[in-house]
């Protein structure tokens, strides 16, 4: 008699069972809910163009300058105004507490001896850092804080501050010893290339040293078909970045952001973007 009996067969207890089923499902989603709420986001990665390939990276108050530190540059490439100058090399906001100042090579439009002395001298914990040719003639009274970095073929050279750091990476540059930058901040890997010359040389070297997020490349990187090939088929970095337009190269600019609409073109000195 009881063989086919189920509790589901109470009308009673079948609606205990629905209303009970219910409002669980509503408790797990309001957990669930609280849970998102209470999950931090991601902190973003500001990138901010100085000129040329100079850049400031901040993330969390973590601050990296990458061939910021130069003075007269050349030619027609760009300058910093006198009061940014005077920011950069002393300190001031938004300057302030940079703990990792890096150039790619020597040239003076990446780099100057007088401006990488008066920065440390102002920033009494900050390194920098960059390839033996451009370290050596920075005073000696600095030279705990000047690191020469001598990658070799398939081992990057190491160098970190204040929570950032960074490995350097050979990338040939005419006759000029050049260094090509991951740097690694808040969870995301950054490219710096320098002036890297387009080149299978330099291609094997990105591909080996791994993927990015973000890819800070020479604009002449995106008018030459292996490059923009190897960047959009092989690296394939999340974000693009396009530096050292020089004050005439505006019919440059206007091409590429026309063919490449999603990279971001530096020609104004100061704008920021989030990462």
């Amino acid at each position: 008699m009881l063989k086919n009996f189920t509790l589901s067969a109470i009308p009673k207890f079948r609606h205990f069972v629905s209303i009970f089923a219910a409002t669980s499902l509503v408790v797990l989603a309001a957990f669930d809910c609280g849970a998102d709420a209470e999950r931090p986001s991601p902190p973003q990665v500001t990138i901010t163009y100085l000129a040329n390939e100079g850049v400031m990276i901040d993330c969390a108050g973590q601050k990296i300058l990458i061939d910021a530190l130069f003075r007269d540059s050349v030619e027609d490439y760009m300058r910093h105004s006198p009061e940014q100058q005077e920011r950069i090399e002393t300190g001031k906001a938004p300057f302030e507490g940079v703990r990792l100042a890096l150039a790619t090579h020597y040239h003076l439009d990446h780099w100057d001896a007088g401006a990488i002395a008066r920065f440390l001298n102002n920033n009494p914990q900050a390194v920098f850092a960059s390839t033996p040719e451009a370290t050596a003639i920075l005073p000696y009274d600095l030279r705990t804080r000047v690191r020469a970095l001598r990658p070799k073929p398939g081992s990057p050279a190491h160098v970190g501050a204040g929570g950032a750091s960074a490995q350097a990476v050979r990338l040939g540059h005419d006759h000029t010893p050049n260094l090509g930058y991951r740097v690694s901040i808040c969870g995301k890997v950054l490219a710096h290339l320098g002036d890297a010359d387009v080149s299978e040389a330099s291609f094997v070297t990105l591909m080996q040293a791994g993927t990015v997020d973000v890819a800070m490349v020479p604009f002449w990187w995106l008018l030459e078909s292996s490059s923009t090939k190897f960047i959009t088929q092989r690296w394939k970095p999340r974000e693009t970045i396009a530096l050292h337009l020089a004050t005439n190269d505006s019919a440059y600019a206007q091409q590429l952001r026309t063919k490449f609409p999603q990279v971001w073109v530096c020609t104004k000195q100061g704008e920021a973007r989030n990462f």
